[in-house]
């Protein structure tokens, strides 16, 4: 078995990429709350015309349009799951508007 080292270096190495994953979480954050601003402008367009707010179609279409776009390494499972978690909150910011004709509530910290 290898001798496992916990240099400086190593030490330095991880507090470097974690903190670059921190700065990928924010971005990531920063992002999606800009898709649900998105997604806020399309319920109202949305209710104004009647529409439902559930369209299994641009699902579908979103779902194909990732998997030609996806290079990995993140598996096709793994990618589904987030952007189903997406689709959903995003479904649920337009039931929400459909049902109040008002801006959702604001997120809050665990």
């Amino acid at each position: 078995m290898g001798k496992i080292t916990d240099s400086k270096q190593d030490r330095s190495d991880l507090k470097r990429l974690r903190q670059q994953i921190d700065d990928l979480d924010d971005e990531i954050l920063q992002l999606l709350n800009q898709r649900m601003l998105l997604v806020q402008e399309i319920a109202t367009l949305k209710n104004k015309a009647g529409k439902d707010p559930l369209d299994l179609n641009r699902e579908q279409a979103i779902f194909r349009r990732l998997a030609r776009e996806n290079r990995g390494p993140l598996a096709w499972g793994a990618l589904k799951k987030i952007f189903g978690e997406i689709l959903t909150a995003s479904r649920d910011i337009q039931a929400y508007l459909g049902t109040n004709n008002r801006q959702p509530p604001k997120g809050r910290a665990p």
